[in-house]
């Protein structure tokens, strides 16, 4: 009879603990509770920010920039640039011929600093005459246009 009773009280043990108590369902039903509120909360048309890579510009990667003359004067004009390596000057010259009322540019010119002459001729058969020089600064992406007036 002891072998039955131990045997009872085990099996209702087990049975019993097996069973969700009232506390287990509370816990359970304010978990839901707070889920649904979340759920309710969020707006209708939620607007998600995309997430947005910042790329470089291709003339920051290389490294260049655009440069152009105008001539507003009534004569042909000759720009040359010389690019400066430390104290002295690239041997590749950059010559560019603007005629009267127009402009003309280089496009995509390593950054660096330039020399660079303005000449013109008076008359067809004469050198050029150097109107002005100087040096300028070409910083990357930077689109410059000089003008040229005598």
């Amino acid at each position: 009879m002891r072998k039955i009773i131990s045997a009872a009280v085990a099996l209702f043990s087990l049975v019993a603990s097996a069973q969700n108590t009232t506390t287990e369902n509370i816990i359970e039903g304010g978990k839901a509770l707070v889920e649904l509120v979340k759920v309710l909360k969020m707006p209708a048309h939620a607007e998600f920010q995309p997430i947005v890579v910042a790329r470089p510009d291709s003339c920051t990667l290389k490294n260049t920039s655009d440069l152009c003359f105008k001539n507003v004067t009534g004569k042909t004009v000759y720009v040359s640039l010389y690019k400066r390596l430390g104290n002295g000057y690239e041997p590749n010259v950059l010559t560019i011929t603007v005629l009267p009322k127009n402009q003309e540019c280089w496009y995509e010119i390593k950054s660096g600093i330039y020399k660079y002459k303005i000449a013109m001729k008076e008359e067809e058969d004469e050198d050029p005459e150097v109107y002005s020089e100087g040096e300028m600064k070409l910083l990357a992406c930077q689109n410059i246009v000089k003008e040229i007036k005598f």
